[in-house]
């Protein structure tokens, strides 16, 4: 495995203990979120015949330094802590934020709906610190709805709307205000970055983000207008909870007319324009995660990528076969960072 590492102000020291089937990333990703990218059962990531692991984070932010501990006993729950004191999983997001980039074929493109607005929730919490607590009550009320729907409770219904409509309200808010913030940014990456100047094939550089919130005009008519297809259906079928984004060139839909290699690299300017918008917010750059960027792309894209990681000072944990080493290094643009080689379970750098 190959790992090349921008420098920041975000360094980190890892150690990990029965946690054999866990790799930078997956380590990283779990320390920040308690959750895995790669598998739902988190006892599986413990070595055999062990009964948990702990995964160590020391990391340092502008001048604090911290430590934070995941600790997965096999049958029990999950525990984070912070400098040896329980947190959250909302605290060790905000602590320690990471973004896990998806490419080849599971790209944010050609991914269900949940996973952009999950992207776009994640830049929101960054941004807005009552965010999580809003989210939470929205969808708590959505599920309601839902329930009195799905039992026909005419009576009840027209409570649960009223609470909707005004959680769904400031969730859209806070969403739209988000990425006002996001597209400018993103744009500014394509479109404003001089050493890509002439490297971009069309479909990227003349590719533009659009927001659909989940509803057409007023919620208030919307949710009339549905209202006896979601008596029939049994759940709310308008709403925050339908929110999308798209990606258009001016070919089409990227989703549609771009190539695997196009989706790469625009997810991959999706993640540092989220990155900026969180820079404004924070003064420092949330951890950028990239597993196996090099499957499905071109060497033209690849030296775009290289010259983004370059310009963007944000520390990045890219993981690749050795065998992709050499193509990195003949690179005309050369990746300003350090190199570490995984064998038998133990890093070195190089």
């Amino acid at each position: 495995m190959l790992s090349f590492i921008p420098s920041d102000t975000l360094n980190f020291i890892m150690g990990q203990n029965n946690a054999g089937k866990t790799t930078i990333l997956e380590a990283l990703y779990l320390a920040s979120t308690s959750k895995s990218f790669k598998s739902s059962d988190l006892d599986k990531l413990a070595n055999y015949n062990a009964n948990g692991y702990k995964i160590h984070v020391k990391f340092n932010q502008m001048s604090s330094n911290d430590l934070i501990i995941f600790e997965k006993y096999l049958n029990k729950p999950k525990k984070l802590h912070l400098n040896d004191k329980n947190i959250s999983v909302s605290q060790s997001m905000r602590c320690l934020p990471v973004q896990i980039l998806n490419f080849g074929n599971h790209n944010i493109f050609n991914q269900k709906s949940d996973t952009r607005r999950s992207f776009i929730d994640w830049g929101v919490f960054h941004v807005e610190p009552t965010y999580g607590d809003e989210l939470r009550s929205f969808t708590a009320i959505l599920q309601a709805r839902n329930k009195v729907l799905k039992q026909k409770r005419h009576s009840e219904i027209k409570v649960w709307t009223e609470k909707f409509i005004d959680i769904a309200i400031k969730i859209n808010s806070m969403r739209q205000s988000y990425f006002d913030k996001l597209k400018p940014e993103f744009s500014d990456l394509i479109n404003n970055t001089p050493e890509l100047k002439n490297l971009l094939y069309d479909d990227i550089s003349s590719a533009k983000l659009y927001f659909s919130r989940g509803w057409e005009g007023d919620l208030t008519n919307s949710l009339k207008t549905n209202y006896d297809r979601d008596i029939a259906l049994g759940y709310t079928s308008t709403g925050p909870h339908r929110a999308d984004f798209d990606t258009k060139s001016e070919s089409g839909q990227i989703k549609e007319v771009g190539s695997m290699s196009t989706q790469v690299i625009l997810n991959f300017c999706l993640c540092l324009a989220q990155a900026r918008v969180f820079h404004v917010e924070h003064r420092h750059m949330p951890v950028m995660l990239i597993d196996d960027l090099f499957f499905g792309i071109d060497n033209k894209n690849l030296e775009v990528v290289i010259k983004l990681l370059n310009n963007s000072g944000q520390q990045c944990f890219l993981t690749a076969p050795d065998s992709l080493e050499e193509r990195l290094l003949a690179l005309e643009t050369k990746p300003q960072g350090k190199f570490f080689v995984l064998k038998n379970g133990e890093i070195s750098g190089k």
